[in-house]
């Protein structure tokens, strides 16, 4: 791939991070006015919602059989789905303010308060889901099997770029309160990653996916009879199940638990999860290369573990200098899956079908972020916010332990359509 061409792909990357880390870490705080509850905070601030899980698998399917001509079969979702979640973001604090609509009078007042923010969150929410996991398919479609966990690395290290540009504008600019402006800046670098991608990245024409379906046309294959690379992609999605309930039980919470517990201020509580994000920075081009070198599921496993050991000490730290150092851990354990698992994934389907592979890995996230919010916030309010890290803990072994069954043959079983193609295509488009 040329520079330009990875650059442009990075955009978009850049504008996932800003809103992981805005709705991760910076949302909670600002919902935390409208509500004492952290079950209702874990559940409205997670970047999965159970509208994903129907969303991002119909939306990778329709976009593995869309061509809009210049615009490609990806970006189209990229554009659409990327710039209007950023508007509706930008507008939730003017959103919230809006009257209660008569037909809510009967609902309780706390519920009446949460009513227009809510519904906000659900829609941008929403909308970015159709863009996240069609970017991430894009990926596989313009690499080849080499240059992947390359820039996988390289995407992650992006999106943990944008995480942190977010984080360290809320410490400086809003240190005692999320304000609108909080919103706008976020929308507006949102926008100007997608933007970035949309307009730099040549996607495959459709003389590429010609070729790949006379190659899943070919007799006998691997993978036609349910065995093989499609059974391994699915012990992944509940890997990734197992793996995203842990991460999504703290996510949401972990700001709240910097201010609660380890008595950080409102700035020091969106700053001191950066640690986690400049780590992870750190370690995703080693990740990468380790993947590599030793194989992506040896890499995966020891992230895991390091992940596991981070939600271990998270239970018994008292002070904000060693909440630090639980995040830095947590951040070199949370590269190894930021980084492989859509390579991964991509060795385990053909790359034609990676809209709808990686719609369903994410829709195996969308159900499991909901439902670790509800556990996690359930437990929080019952037990304290530590109780969030148990959690963590035993959902990270469990997908420790799901994760040898994602072996499959070698990655050369799998057919790949050439790309960049010999030669430009000038028919019509023949979506597979």
């Amino acid at each position: 791939m040329t520079s330009r061409r990875v650059i442009a792909y990075l955009g978009a990357s850049f504008a996932v991070g800003v809103f992981h880390a805005f709705n991760s870490f910076t949302l909670p705080l600002w919902l935390a006015g409208f509500t004492p509850s952290y079950l209702v905070l874990g559940l409205l601030g997670n970047t999965r919602s159970f509208e994903g899980a129907l969303v991002s698998p119909l939306v990778g399917w329709w976009s593995d059989r869309t061509w809009l001509g210049w615009l490609g079969r990806r970006r189209p979702f990229i554009l659409v789905g990327g710039l209007v979640s950023a508007l509706v973001l930008g507008l939730t604090p003017v959103l919230s303010r809006l009257p209660v609509p008569p037909v809510a009078a009967p609902l309780p007042a706390a519920a009446q308060v949460l009513l227009w923010p809510a519904a906000a969150i659900f829609a941008f929410t929403f909308l970015f889901n159709t863009m996240d996991d069609v970017h991430k398919a894009l990926l596989a479609d313009i690499t080849t099997p080499a240059e992947r966990n390359r820039l996988s690395a390289w995407s992650v290290v992006v999106l943990m770029w944008g995480q942190v540009t977010i984080l360290v504008l809320g410490y400086v600019l809003w240190p005692t309160a999320v304000g609108d402006a909080a919103f706008l800046a976020a929308a507006g670098l949102m926008g100007l990653g997608v933007l970035l991608t949309v307009g730099g990245v040549r996607e495959p024409p459709p003389t590429v996916w010609r070729q790949a379906r006379a190659v899943l046309a070919a007799p006998a294959e691997p993978w036609r009879d349910g065995r093989g690379p499609y059974r391994a992609a699915a012990v992944l999605c509940l890997v990734a199940f197992a793996y995203w309930s842990g991460v999504n039980a703290v996510l949401p919470l972990v700001s709240v638990y910097l201010r609660d517990i380890l008595g950080a201020s409102v700035g020091e509580a969106q700053l001191l999860p950066a640690l986690l994000l400049l780590a992870t920075t750190l370690c995703a081009l080693p990740a990468g290369w380790l993947g590599t070198r030793y194989g992506k599921r040896r890499v995966l496993a020891l992230g895991y573990a390091i992940m596991g050991v981070a939600a271990l000490l998270g239970l018994v730290v008292t002070t904000k200098g060693q909440g630090a150092l639980v995040f830095l851990l947590a951040g070199v354990g949370n590269a190894t899956s930021t980084v492989l698992t859509i390579p991964l994934l991509a060795d385990l389907v053909p790359r034609q079908r990676m809209g709808m592979a990686s719609g369903v890995l994410a829709a195996s996230g969308s159900v499991a972020a909901p439902l670790a919010s509800v556990v996690a916030g359930a437990l929080a309010d019952a037990f304290g916010p530590r109780a969030i890290f148990a959690l963590m803990a035993a959902m990270v072994l469990l997908a420790l332990g799901l994760l040898p069954g994602t072996w499959t043959p070698p990655p050369a079983t799998l057919p790949q359509a050439s790309w960049p193609p010999p030669a430009a295509d000038s028919g019509a488009p023949d979506i597979p």
